[in-house]
Parts: structure tokens; C-alpha cells; sequence
């Protein structure tokens, strides 16, 4: 049996192939079931909490970069041109630049990163002590399982299994599961 992840619809499954010793290429069957894929999902999320705050400081930074600074002037209304005073080559140049792929790519990743910084920090909020040590333990100072368990003064099994509902856990309260 052979057990390799596709792409399908935007969504990882598992695709689970059976060859038998008489059947190959053509005749093999394939079956798919649904991978339970949010468990590394909360992993990753839990990992990269640390680094929000500087991800986002950098990504307000480059989007900085790429909008104008904003500078005021005296317009005097009925005076000068015929043209709108409330329009001009530097506000069409401003839109450009908001607009432009680059600035749509920064705006999207700074909304997902300030996204989930809330949602973990308010799920964090709401673990209780013993869940709050072991994600500090694990994803933010990243400590080694047996470090953790002995630290917690459990075994082996009690501390993956107490693992194992505490990421599904925040997989609920993320709304993953």
C-alpha cells in the first residue's frame, strides 16, 4: 500500500493506492478519504505565533514604502484652474499605487497575520495553566517532548495524549475541526 498527498479542490487529501501483487498501472484502484490535516495546521499557527509582531512591523514597513507620504497644501477654491481642486495627478498616482499587485499582496498577508495573531492569542486566553505551559514550553521557548513531560511531572503517554486534545482544542475554537 502506497500513501502520497494530492491537491484537490483546495483541499489535502489522502490518496490511498492498492496494488495487488496481479494488478499494475492501469487496473490499480484508487481510494480517497479525507485527511485530518488541521493538527499541523495548529502546529504551524502555534510555531509562527512568535513571530507575528515582527512580520507584521515588516509588512506595515514595505506597504510604508509603497504608498506616498501624505502632505497637505493651501488650496484656494474658485482660484486657478478649471480642473476639480479635490483631484489630482498625485491622488491618480496614490490610487496606482494602492492598487497595484504588489500593495493587494502586502494588504492580504497583513489582514491573514493580524487574523491570526488575534485568534491565537485569544484562544490562548482561554487554555488553562497546565495548556498554557505546554504551548509555552513547545512553540514558543520549542523544548523537546521529554523536557516538557518530565517538566510537567507527567508520562510518556499522559503528555501526548493531553497534547493530542489540547491542539484539538484550539482546532475548535479556531473553527478548524
Amino acid at each position: 500500500m502506497i500513501i502520497a498527498a494530492v491537491k484537490h479542490s483546495g483541499m489535502a487529501e489522502a490518496a490511498v493506492w492498492n496494488y495487488s501483487k496481479n494488478m499494475k498501472g492501469a487496473n490499480a484502484t484508487v481510494t480517497r478519504k479525507p485527511k485530518q490535516n488541521y493538527y499541523k495546521q495548529i502546529e504551524r499557527l502555534l510555531y509562527d505565533y512568535k513571530t507575528y509582531d515582527t512580520a507584521i512591523r515588516n509588512l506595515e514597513a514595505e506597504l510604508e514604502e509603497i504608498l506616498p507620504k501624505v502632505s497637505t497644501s493651501v488650496v484656494k477654491l474658485g482660484e486657478g484652474s478649471a480642473v476639480s481642486p479635490f483631484h489630482s495627478q498625485t491622488e491618480d498616482w496614490a490610487i496606482k499605487r494602492i492598487e497595484s499587485p504588489r500593495a493587494k499582496r502586502i494588504l492580504k498577508l497583513l489582514a491573514e497575520k493580524k487574523r491570526l495573531q488575534k485568534g491565537i492569542r485569544e484562544v490562548r486566553e482561554q487554555l488553562t495553566d497546565e495548556e498554557n505551559i505546554l504551548v509555552w514550553m513547545r512553540y514558543d521557548l520549542e523544548k523537546q517532548h521529554q523536557e516538557i513531560w518530565e517538566a510537567m511531572h507527567m508520562g510518556r503517554s499522559t503528555y501526548f495524549e493531553f497534547k493530542n486534545k489540547l491542539i484539538a482544542k484550539i482546532a475548535r475554537y479556531l473553527g478548524l475541526l
